[in-house]
């Protein structure tokens, strides 16, 4: 397989207050998915580019977003760019990633992404009334400020959808349609799902005119992740777990299930064994839900049991074990969820437990790593599942038993993110996983007056008063 060139954000006709930006952040390189995809945005197609989260797929559209936007006259009382996610956790993220880079230039965004708080919708609707320059959004909210009015999309130039394929699975495609029917038929639209199934590929030809496709390799996992497998009987799964957590020490764990009805009654029989966990799934109110990753990254939970879908937002780089007590029918989604260890460089384990309904799955996994996942003795007393085979061929005897150069500057937004926020700068109100570019490098002093003056002294920083966030009433208020 032949080494793709590697690309610099400075090559790139990016707008100078964005090269600044990335400059001060010490990103110089491009990710694969960055230099193939920012090009073609630029050039204003229409794209569909099939990359899994932690490619870097977020800068590799919000960076020519901003330029095209900062570039090209556009209205200040309309939403310009409308980003849509398909979780709160992701939508937020988006939105961080969005401050940092914007630092340096008059752009201004919305995040708007559902919760009870009545307080935060009347922001939301003040400030989609005002017109953004970019609204983030789940679909959810997003149809309900259409339907009462408060959002208004005939002037939308550029429509992007992160994670296609997940809002799909989480039944959102009449919403996604409303949502196109309120766009203007002359826009940019740009998809990146993690994969390829039919109904995105559908979807693509009903609302893409003549896209490229950009289309990555699936990655495998990480070198540094400790691979196992228990092949159990279902009734075996919850004591294999409450074994391998009850490890002394064992910390910044995080338990995969299929279900938010699975995560709720492991959650509260791993409790009952006297660990300290934690429940993530889609039933969580927002302030909870916050609470609940808040606790964790400041290691108050050491075990958080979590649905897939809202393990997405999940942005933790120490994480030191991965538990997948449902064995993923997707290879991809299996490699997704155990990169969520082994990050920045350090070492983890994951472990998958798979039932006899399971080994399908497995052995596709296994197709698509080419090799063998080392098997996990059982505990005492414990025995693998019998194989349809084995129990079909008991009459005869049978007993089958299968184991189975370039520098530049890394920037601030001007989204007014709240005091706190703005004193931090560019580096830190982007930092997140590999969905910010890539390769970092120590900063130089070029432009040496915008980054002593601007970087040190966030308040003199190019619009600081006029940053916007889901959190104001206008576009001038604080982030959440």
């Amino acid at each position: 397989m032949t080494d793709t060139p590697k690309v610099y954000f400075e090559d790139l006709p990016l707008s100078e207050d964005l090269l600044d930006a990335l400059y001060d952040m010490r990103f110089e390189e491009c990710t694969p998915v960055q230099g193939q995809c920012i090009p073609h945005i630029l050039q204003r197609r229409d794209l569909i580019g099939i990359a899994q989260t932690g490619t870097g797929k977020t800068a590799a559209y919000l960076l020519p977003i901003l330029t095209l936007l900062q570039e090209h006259p556009h209205p200040d009382d309309a939403v310009n760019c409308l980003i849509m996610a398909p979780t709160r956790e992701l939508a937020r993220q988006i939105d961080q990633a969005l401050q940092g880079f914007s630092y340096y230039m008059n752009i201004n965004g919305v995040a708007v992404y559902g919760g009870n708080d009545g307080e935060r919708y009347e922001n939301e609707r003040h400030s989609l009334k005002r017109g953004a320059d970019i609204v983030i959004a789940t679909p959810g909210r997003l149809i309900t400020h259409l339907q009462l009015g408060s959002l208004d999309l005939s002037r939308t130039n550029y429509f992007i959808l992160d994670e296609a394929d997940r809002m799909l699975d989480m039944g959102f495609y009449d919403d996604i349609m409303k949502i196109v029917a309120a766009l203007p038929k002359e826009r940019q639209t740009i998809l990146f799902p993690a994969t390829l199934p039919e109904k995105i590929d559908e979807l693509a030809r009903t609302i893409l005119h003549d896209p490229v496709e950009v289309k990555l390799a699936v990655s495998k996992p990480a070198e540094k992740i400790q691979q196992s497998v228990y092949v159990c009987k279902d009734g075996d799964k919850t004591a294999i777990i409450r074994g391998i957590l009850s490890e002394e020490g064992l910390t910044r764990t995080i338990v995969f299930a299929s279900s938010k009805q699975k995560v709720k009654e492991l959650n509260i029989l791993l409790r009952r064994a006297g660990l300290h966990t934690e429940a993530m799934h889609s039933d969580l109110e927002q302030t909870d839900r916050e609470r609940v990753m808040l606790d964790f990254k400041a290691g108050r939970v050491d075990i958080l049991v979590a649905t897939d879908i809202v393990a997405r937002g999940i942005d933790i780089d120490d994480i030191t074990m991965v538990i997948n007590y449902d064995c993923p029918r997707d290879p991809e989604d299996y490699v997704h969820r155990i990169g969520r260890t082994a990050r920045a460089g350090r070492e983890g384990r994951a472990i998958t437990l798979v039932n006899e309904k399971d080994r399908p799955a497995l052995a596709s996994i296994e197709r698509m790593l080419e090799y063998k996942i080392t098997r996990n003795p059982l505990p005492e007393g414990m025995s693998e599942p019998q194989t349809a085979s084995h129990r079909n061929d008991r009459r005869g005897g049978g007993n089958k038993k299968r184991s189975g150069h370039h520098g530049r500057r890394d920037g601030k937004r001007n989204a007014t993110p709240s005091n706190e926020n703005k004193e931090q700068g560019p580096s830190q109100l982007a930092a997140t996983d590999g969905n910010t570019p890539a390769t970092k490098k120590k900063s130089r002093s070029r432009h040496h007056h915008r980054k002593s003056s601007n970087k040190n002294n966030p308040a003199t920083a190019p619009n600081s008063s006029s940053n916007s966030s889901s959190e104001s009433s206008s576009k001038s208020s604080s982030n959440s």
